[in-house]
């Protein structure tokens, strides 16, 4: 019974979290939550535990988890060095990649698109993930691939806090993923290496990082 009323509160808080109804920085007090959601202390305890390895909250002792406040600092730190290690691999993977990696990416770019029109953040990242780490494992640097990897989960966490993904008729990336896979498959390094510096840099800058209001929205 706790398993499921674990995986129902983690669904809730995190569905929260992403829509912005807690605010960023909000301690998530077990006692207060249990009360709120009815249930016991338990799988409110275990939710929390997966958000913080997650990334979607922090954990501190003597003061407990929170949910994730980047700085905008931060943020633009964690991009700068995606970006110049995903360059590395665009690069690199224009030059070795193989047919079934191709391939790969080429289903990947289609469930893209399927899976935007739905709206379907979730699986949205999913695909988004194969993509990335598929030219990271194309370009052959295992260690480069370890740190992408790395990267892209943090800055992940980030899109899902601030991309304008359900209000965009069209979405940029869907286009500028695209152009990295068809740079890469023309086996010219320097198209790779612009075509992800351009894709990062547009997914920074879409973001709407803002203040958040100061109310706490119920779950």
């Amino acid at each position: 019974m706790d398993k499921s009323n674990e995986a129902f509160v983690y669904q809730k808080l995190k569905n929260a979290i992403i829509k912005r109804y807690i605010k960023q920085g909000t301690k998530l007090v077990e006692t207060a939550l249990a009360t709120q959601l009815k249930v016991s202390r338990t799988p409110v305890r275990g939710a929390i535990r997966r958000l913080v390895y997650e990334g979607f909250a922090t954990y501190e002792t003597n003061k407990g988890a929170c949910v994730i406040e980047p700085t905008l600092e931060e943020i633009q730190g964690t991009f700068f060095v995606r970006t110049q290690l995903e360059k590395a691999a665009a690069r690199l993977a224009a030059k070795q990649i193989t047919e079934m990696q191709l391939k790969r990416l080429r289903a990947c770019l289609d469930e893209e698109r399927a899976i935007f029109t739905k709206r379907d953040l979730e699986a949205y990242y999913r695909v988004n993930d194969a993509i990335h780490l598929t030219i990271a494992e194309a370009s052959g640097n295992t260690v480069l691939s370890r740190y992408i990897e790395e990267l892209l989960n943090r800055t992940k966490i980030y899109l899902i806090l601030y991309d304008p993904f359900f209000s965009m008729p069209i979405y940029p990336s869907i286009h500028e993923h695209q152009q990295v896979v068809d740079a890469i498959e023309t086996g010219d390094p320097t198209a790779a290496e612009r075509e992800m510096e351009t894709h990062l840099t547009s997914a920074f800058e879409g973001m709407e990082i803002q203040v958040l209001p100061e109310d706490y929205i119920s779950l």
